[in-house]
C-alpha cells in the first residue's frame, strides 16, 4: 500500500508538471476563451462575463491526476477503472454548465486530460507490478513441487 501511494505520487506530479507547462503556453487559455464565446449562446447566463480561476483549475487536475493514478494501481478490475474514467469525464463535462450559470468559467479539457493520462500510467504500472508479483509467487512455488517430489 505504502508503495502504491509513493507511485501515484510520482505519476500524480509526472500528469500535472506537463499540464502546468501547457497552461503557461496557453493552450487550455485558448480553449477556456472558445468555451467563453460559446458558452453565452448554450446557457442564459447573467450579463457579467465569466470569470476565470486558474488556482481551482490547477487545483481541480491536480487532484484528478493524483486520485487517478491512485485508482489505476488499486482497482484490481479493468472494468471498475473505466466506469470510473467515464463517469468523471461525464461529471466534469456537467461541471462547466454548472459553474458557468454561477459566473465562472470553467475549462474541463486539463482535468479530463489529466485523469486520463493518470489512469493510464496508473494501470500500466499498477499491471507491470502485479505481473512482477505473480511471477516472483509462480517462481517460490516451483522449488516446493519439486522438494516434495
Amino acid at each position: 500500500m505504502n508503495r502504491n501511494r509513493a507511485v501515484s505520487l510520482f505519476i500524480g506530479v509526472l500528469v500535472c508538471a506537463p499540464l502546468l507547462a501547457l497552461y503557461h503556453f496557453g493552450v487550455f487559455s485558448e480553449a477556456a476563451r472558445w468555451l467563453a464565446s460559446r458558452l453565452p449562446g448554450l446557457l442564459v447566463l447573467q450579463e457579467a462575463p465569466l470569470k476565470a480561476s486558474l488556482p481551482l483549475q490547477y487545483a481541480f487536475y491536480t487532484l484528478l491526476a493524483f486520485s487517478s493514478a491512485w485508482l489505476g494501481l488499486e482497482l484490481e478490475a479493468a472494468w471498475k477503472k473505466y466506469l470510473y474514467l467515464l463517469g468523471l469525464c461525464f461529471l466534469v463535462l456537467l461541471l462547466t454548465p454548472i459553474l458557468a450559470l454561477n459566473g465562472l468559467l470553467f475549462e474541463p479539457f486539463s482535468g479530463i486530460l489529466a485523469a486520463s493520462f493518470a489512469m493510464l500510467i496508473g494501470v500500466m504500472a499498477g499491471d507491470g507490478s502485479q505481473a512482477a508479483e505473480s511471477a516472483e509467487l509462480a517462481s517460490a512455488q516451483v522449488p516446493e513441487e519439486n522438494s516434495h517430489s
